[in-house]
């Protein structure tokens, strides 16, 4: 069975690409292990989705007509999302696994992340509650996921009580911070909610921490993981905040097993999984589910499976997960160095 990744390599999410392929091999390898799909071992081709739509659509479409792949497992942003379903063009299963603005992803689509609102309601209840934040500033990046986050910030805001006293979507790879900077101080928020694309949420949350605002102004950061972290660096990442279903410190009910394997394939020569790898990881699974389901390495069965009331419930339902959803587990958690402190389950 042919498995093909979609993974930038290159642009703000490229930091994310070595834990994302780490996390396919340890899942492939697993499933090998095991005797594979239905007789047949998974094997792995990996193109390289860059920055662009047509970066995006030239990968898909090498791995959907050279590689034969059976199935795509895309870790990409969503202005991406639609150049790799249409290279699909319903020939294989398009599994999308990133954090996403939610809503149906277009037919022969499956998504395993969490939405912003499933993230975003409890982050922001937390901080009203415990950190008695009232006065928010939002700001992103200018497509459409940061754009329906910042609808979803104004609602779980004011459905908390506060208010948005700024905002602003920045063009990707934006960095004159020192203007941003000061507009975000000149309003005195108690919260800044950053939906930044990977490498620019970086930039962003260093020259943050470098201002010296951190002190003084917490950060919640919508998909965001350890790998940003690391670049963020310790010293810029005091009252950094971030919600997700899985972090890399924390203990992990029913995904041992995962982080053992992920370990067994690489020990300490890749970043430590992440919940962005961990749903890529997911996504191989789910393919492998899929051909058993419809009982053929088919990727055209396979990806007409995945229509409209092909929830992520029923997904993890497949994978033998059914406590992973409809309501997920989620919990805040406070960066301390290069690591994430879990401080409450929501």
């Amino acid at each position: 069975m042919q498995i093909g990744l979609v993974l930038s390599r290159s642009g703000p999410m490229g930091l994310w690409s070595p834990t994302a392929e780490g996390a396919a091999i340890a899942a492939a390898t697993e499933i090998n292990d095991h005797g594979g799909v239905l007789g047949n071992e998974i094997e792995l081709a990996a193109e390289n989705a860059g920055a662009t739509p047509q970066q995006a659509f030239a990968a898909t479409r090498k791995l959907i007509f050279e590689h034969n792949v059976d199935a795509i497992v895309g870790f990409q942003a969503s202005y991406m999302r639609g150049a790799v379903r249409d290279a699909a063009c319903g020939l294989a299963p398009y599994i999308y696994t990133p954090q996403y603005e939610g809503g149906f992803t277009g037919p022969g689509t499956a998504a395993l992340g969490l939405t912003d609102m499933e993230v975003l309601g409890p982050g922001i209840d937390w901080l009203a509650r415990r950190k008695r934040a009232q006065r928010y500033f939002f700001i992103g990046n200018d497509y459409i996921w940061p754009r329906i986050a910042h609808g979803t910030s104004q609602d779980t805001v004011a459905a908390s009580g506060g208010q948005i006293v700024g905002e602003l979507l920045l063009p990707l790879g934006y960095r004159d911070y020192d203007r941003i900077l000061d507009r975000i101080f000149a309003t005195c928020p108690d919260v800044v909610i950053c939906a930044l694309l990977g490498e620019d949420a970086v930039c962003f949350n260093r020259a943050f921490g470098e201002a010296g605002m951190s002190a003084r102004t917490l950060r919640l950061n919508l998909a965001f993981d350890e790998t940003l972290l690391y670049g963020v660096g310790p010293e810029n990442a005091e009252n950094l905040f971030c919600v997700q279903s899985f972090f890399a410190g924390a203990h992990a009910r029913h995904r041992e097993h995962m982080i053992d394997s992920y370990a067994r394939c690489f020990g300490g020569s890749r970043p430590p999984m992440t919940v962005n790898a961990m749903n890529v990881y997911d996504g191989v699974h789910l393919a492998a589910a899929l051909a058993r389901r419809v009982r053929r390495v088919d990727g055209f069965l396979m990806a007409r499976m995945l229509d409209r009331n092909f929830s992520r419930p029923s997904i993890y339902e497949m994978l033998g997960k059914p406590e992973v959803s409809p309501t997920p587990t989620v919990h805040i958690a406070e960066a301390d160095g290069t690591v994430f402190e879990v401080r409450e389950t929501l």
